[in-house]
Formats: C-alpha cells, sequence, structure tokens
C-alpha cells in the first residue's frame, strides 16, 4: 500500500508541474513500482529529441492509465508494465488503448520483469505493440535508443496525418467551390434560359399584337379582306406559341422513359403518314420524302412518345431547310430517311436532305438550348430536345452537314438483344 501512494504522489507532482510545458514529448510510465518510475525519471532527464525534451507522466496501475491517456490524447509513447492488477493488466490496457479508444498514434513500449508471462514473440503478434523490453537486460543506452524509435514512428505518423488533414480539407474546399460554381453556372443557365423563353414569348406576342391592331382596323372598316389578313398573323403567332410550349413540356418530360420493343420501320411510317395527311411539318408537298427501310431489322429498345418526338424534330427541321433552299434558289427539295443496323449492333436512322446545310460556327452549337438558325421561325428546342432524348436512351446522335449541300442526322439507339445482354451482365455482377 506504501509504494502505491508514494507512485501516485510522484505521478501528479510531476503532472502538475510540467503541465504548462510547451514543446515537449508526453511520454507516461505505467509500473507498480516506485522504484522504476524513479529511476525512469532519472535515466531521461537530460533526454531530448529534435529540441524537445520529455514530459513524463507516471501510472501505478493499468487503471491509472486508462485515466491520463484519455486527458493526453496527444500521448507519444508508452512505457508499459504487464504485470500490475493482475497478469494481463498491461496487455488489457494497450487493447484498450487501440481498440476502444482508437489511439493509433502512440507507440506502445512493453517493459516487464516477467517475459514468461507475456513471450514476446505472442505479443507482438496478437497485441498492436511497438516495442517489447526486458526489465533485467535494459540499459540507459537501450531505453534512449527505444524511446527515440517510437519518438521518429510518433512524429512521422502524426506528420502524415497532419498532411492528410489538410489535403482533406484543401479537397473538400475544392469540392464546396466547385459545387458552388456549378451552382452559379446552372442559375445562370437557368437565368438565361429564362430570359430566351420571355424573348420568344414577346416576339409572338408582339405578333399576336400585329394581327390584333389588323383585325381591330379591319372591325372598324367592315373589311372582310383585312380580317382574314390579321387572322393569317394571328394563327402564325399562335402556332409559334404552340410550338414553344410543346418545345418546353418536351423539354421537361422526359425523364421516365417507358422503354419497351417496337420496330423502328413501324415508327417511322406512322410518322410519314401523319406528315403527309395532316401536314404536321411545314408544307411538304413541294419535298420529296424518300425512305429507304432496313429488311429483317430487328426491333430497338425506346420509349415510342420520346422517339417520335425526337424523330419528328429531325423530319421538320430537313422539311423546312429544303423549303428555303426552294424559295431561295428554286431547287428541288429532297429528304432522304434510311434504317439499318450497324457494325457494333445499333439500330440506326439516317435524316438527311439537300438543303442550305449548317455552318462550322453553327455547328459548334447547334444542339444548344435555345440556339436557332431559324431566326424568327425557330425557338431553339428542338435539337436539343431531341439530343436529350436519344442519350436517355444510351443512344448517340451525330451530324454531318455542309454549308449549301445539306444536312445528315444519324439516330442510333441499342435493339433489344443488346440491351437484354447488358442487362444480365450487371445482373450477373450485381
Amino acid at each position: 500500500m506504501e509504494k502505491k501512494e508514494e507512485s501516485y504522489s510522484f505521478y501528479e507532482e510531476d503532472e502538475q508541474q510540467s503541465a504548462h510545458q510547451a514543446g515537449v514529448w508526453k511520454v507516461l510510465i505505467v509500473d507498480d513500482d516506485v522504484e522504476v518510475h524513479r529511476a525512469t525519471k532519472s535515466s531521461l532527464a537530460e533526454f531530448t529529441f529534435q529540441g524537445r525534451g520529455l514530459m513524463l507522466l507516471f501510472a501505478a496501475s493499468a487503471a491509472e492509465a486508462r485515466k491520463l491517456i484519455v486527458k493526453h490524447g496527444d500521448m507519444a509513447v508508452v512505457l508499459l508494465d504487464v504485470v500490475m492488477e493482475d497478469d494481463l493488466a498491461g496487455l488489457n490496457f494497450a487493447k484498450y488503448v487501440r481498440e476502444d479508444l482508437k489511439n493509433r498514434f502512440v507507440r506502445i513500449l512493453l517493459r516487464t520483469g516477467q517475459p514468461g508471462i507475456a513471450p514476446e514473440k505472442s505479443v507482438i503478434v496478437n497485441y498492436d505493440i511497438n516495442g517489447f523490453l526486458e526489465k533485467s537486460d535494459l540499459t540507459v543506452q537501450k531505453l534512449y535508443t527505444a524511446i527515440i524509435t517510437c519518438l521518429r514512428s510518433y512524429r512521422d505518423i502524426t506528420d502524415l496525418e497532419t498532411a492528410n488533414i489538410v489535403l482533406k480539407t484543401e479537397f473538400e474546399m475544392r469540392i464546396e467551390a466547385e459545387r458552388k460554381m456549378a451552382e452559379q453556372a446552372q442559375q445562370a443557365a437557368i437565368g438565361l434560359a429564362i430570359l430566351q423563353i420571355i424573348h420568344g414569348a414577346k416576339n409572338i406576342l408582339n405578333a399576336l399584337k400585329g394581327g390584333k391592331y389588323i383585325i381591330e382596323s379591319a372591325l372598324k372598316n367592315d373589311n372582310l379582306d383585312l380580317i382574314k389578313k390579321g387572322w393569317d398573323v394571328t394563327k402564325i403567332g399562335i402556332a409559334r406559341m404552340e410550338d414553344l410550349t410543346c418545345g418546353l413540356l418536351d423539354l421537361s418530360r422526359f425523364n421516365r422513359l417507358e422503354i419497351k420493343p417496337y420496330s423502328i420501320n413501324t415508327l417511322i411510317g406512322e410518322i410519314l403518314d401523319a406528315c403527309r395527311n395532316s401536314q404536321t411539318c411545314s408544307e411538304i408537298n413541294d419535298i420529296e420524302i424518300a425512305a429507304r427501310m432496313g429488311d429483317s431489322l430487328p426491333e430497338a429498345m425506346f420509349d415510342y412518345k420520346a422517339v417520335h418526338t425526337a424523330l419528328m424534330n429531325l423530319i421538320c427541321n430537313a422539311v423546312d431547310t429544303c423549303r428555303d433552299k426552294v424559295y431561295n434558289s428554286g431547287a428541288s427539295g429532297k429528304v432522304a430517311i434510311n434504317t439499318y443496323l450497324d457494325v457494333n449492333g445499333y439500330v440506326c436512322i439516317d435524316v438527311e436532305d439537300n438543303g442550305c446545310g449548317i455552318g462550322q460556327d453553327d455547328m459548334k452549337n447547334i444542339f444548344k438550348l435555345f440556339y436557332t438558325t431559324k431566326h424568327s421561325k425557330g425557338n431553339g428546342l428542338g435539337l436539343s430536345i431531341t439530343k436529350k432524348i436519344i442519350e436517355e436512351h444510351g443512344g448517340r446522335l451525330d451530324i454531318d452537314s455542309e454549308l449549301g449541300r445539306g444536312t445528315k442526322f444519324t439516330i442510333a439507339l441499342p435493339q433489344r438483344q443488346q440491351l437484354n445482354n447488358n442487362e444480365q451482365k450487371e445482373n450477373h455482377n450485381g
């Protein structure tokens, strides 16, 4: 009992004297022998490493050591006896430090006078211990060497941890900065989109106002011909507003596709019948549309309504550009639609025209939202919507154009068998 009381007052006094020291290495001596405490303190009295001395803390039991290791989270080294309250008190303390406190930084040196109880080999294998010293064979030089080795290791580990924290902080700051930039870019894009929508709607409203003015003037003068003229202008404005509204709806609605196996040839036939019968596109009577369907073309996997919209956009664009060429030069306008299976197993649709073509500057921006080469006749939504639809199907949309000679758009969609194979691979990997 006398030893324990003397030891307790010894470590407590030393801790109080050193509590406010800066630039020291903290070393905890855990041993139930007060003479070991005194000898260790004497041996390490002049110890320095990298210009820093030692702050020695003493515990006479594993229970006392637990309190100190919790209080001093920056403990560098523990000189640990094995047999104290019981035969495994020291080893249980080491396990507590590593497993309960999750402290992987502090270096633990076992210093035992009874190596038979805790053989070096089994201790090193079964416990996260950094060194093993026998009291009977321990000299001051060996103690110095062991502690310096542990301090070097502790320094390197803590330096690495500090560097990791700095890198993690910088990485998180960069991610946050990129997130804010992306958010700002998105807000800017939304703002630009709103401005362009407003601009387009304003132009349409001006056209409607013009038709309204003509009709009101005609009504005052009871001029039926002028009323028809005003109504024609109004119909153009209404049609453009319908196009704008439908385009915006199409852009937002194709998020959940109902993908099923369909025949592309059948879909194209239905679209062409609708165009010819109801003139869904611009006037097509003076435009030759030829379709060459691939024989035995396999079904593709797609959402019928979405791909119908995409193909309708391309065909109507082709018809419109051909009509511009007919109007400007008197040449005949032709639109060719071909379907085939490419070498990669995709079901492909070419929509090719001999219209005005697209210049290189326009080609860079052709798929951008609200970008149009049709000036007042277009709203810049069709190709953006088409590209979005095809890519959401896992397909691709390619363009080949030359100014003055025409344009060819190519849609490539995965066929049924290919998509099933991909699903099988994912299920197998899962």
